[in-house]
């Protein structure tokens, strides 16, 4: 390519999970949530008039950001910004926060697109391993860099790094710490406390996953007012549609259903991991909507992978250090998992 940037000769991008066209295929790779969204979000999108679509939207957020405001216990609007998805929020981050030639520490294994957002801006990224629990080393809390990236629940491990490691991270790091809590409502704590704590913190969340609004590109993230502002800098001008931010405001305002469609989640996975064990996968603890199911055995994870996919079953296969031996299995109805179950039994035995 005559006229690409010299920077992206060698960015593949990031690759997303299949979207497949076709109805009749279990779903299973890519952690969406198997249940609706609030009935009143529907409702706020029918309600839109055509002013809503022949005008601006408001390019702030403000409402949206004043109900995630007040759910999250942050003094004002001020604290909050508005994303669209989180994955916009994770670029502006590396943005705003780094300059080309920085460095970007993450740990390992963990969500690819972090890796792309630093080579499109020209970072190098650093990754501390976690160690055989998935939990963090000793390296994540010395290596310095401008920005630290980490998930938390991790993706695609599912595990959740304790809360007093996140304050020490916090507490030691030099630059900006990103807490990227895209499935924490389907664990058992948060760290959305840590921006009124730490001044280098940012907490970010998403609405695809436990909203069940993949399809409608919300994120937010809360930090300090001044940290907020440096956002505002550098966020696109209208970055969130009238749909989404009347969609993201309804689903702060029936948070209930959320928690409840959450619920239903958490009570599948265990039933799933139980499941898993007994066929003889290892399954770390997972606080997410996900398991990451390890197998030692034959056929080989790849070939249980293209198996299932034979059967219409779709589930995540990375081909990558330290997981090309598991399936990354989003959480799915009862039913859904049952197939799973049955389709892996008979794969393996």
């Amino acid at each position: 390519m005559k006229y690409g940037r010299v920077l992206l000769k060698n960015v593949e991008g990031y690759v997303p999970g299949e979207q497949p066209k076709e109805t009749g295929v279990i779903k299973l790779n890519t952690n969406e949530n198997p249940y609706p969204p609030s009935p009143k979000v529907l409702e706020a999108i029918r309600a839109l008039g055509p002013d809503a679509f022949r005008k601006y939207p408001d390019p702030v957020s403000a409402a949206f950001r004043e109900a995630c405001a007040e759910r999250y216990d942050l003094p004002g609007v001020d604290w909050v910004i508005a994303g669209n998805g989180m994955d916009e929020l994770l670029a502006l981050a590396v943005r705003t926060f780094a300059d080309p030639g920085d460095t970007v520490l993450a740990t390992y294994p963990t969500y690819s697109l972090y890796e792309v957002l630093c080579q499109l801006h020209g970072c190098a990224i650093h990754y501390a391993d976690l160690d055989e629990d998935f939990q963090p080393t000793e390296e994540l809390f010395t290596t310095p860099a401008r920005i630290c990236l980490l998930t938390r629940p991790n993706a695609p491990s599912g595990v959740s790094a304790p809360r007093e490691a996140v304050e020490r991270l916090c507490r030691v790091f030099q630059g900006i710490v990103v807490i990227d809590e895209a499935y924490v409502d389907f664990g058992d704590d948060h760290c959305m406390d840590f921006p009124q704590r730490f001044d280098n913190a940012i907490v970010m969340r998403t609405f695809s996953k436990s909203f069940s609004l993949a399809g409608m590109r919300i994120g937010t993230a809360a930090a300090q007012p001044e940290i907020i502002r440096e956002f505002l800098k550098t966020k696109d001008s209208y970055n969130m549609d009238a749909c989404s931010q009347a969609a993201g405001l309804a689903a702060m305002q029936d948070y209930a259903h959320m928690r409840a469609s959450a619920e239903k989640v958490r009570a599948t996975r265990a039933r799933l991991r139980r499941a898993l064990l007994d066929l003889g996968f290892r399954v770390p603890e997972s606080q997410a909507n996900f398991l990451l199911a390890q197998w030692r055995g034959t056929p080989s994870a790849c070939t249980i992978f293209e198996r299932l996919r034979d059967q219409r079953i779709l589930v995540r296969y990375f081909d990558a250090r330290r997981l090309d031996d598991a399936l990354r299995i989003t959480v799915g109805t009862d039913a859904e998992c049952d197939a799973l179950i049955r389709a892996i039994r008979g794969i393996i035995v």
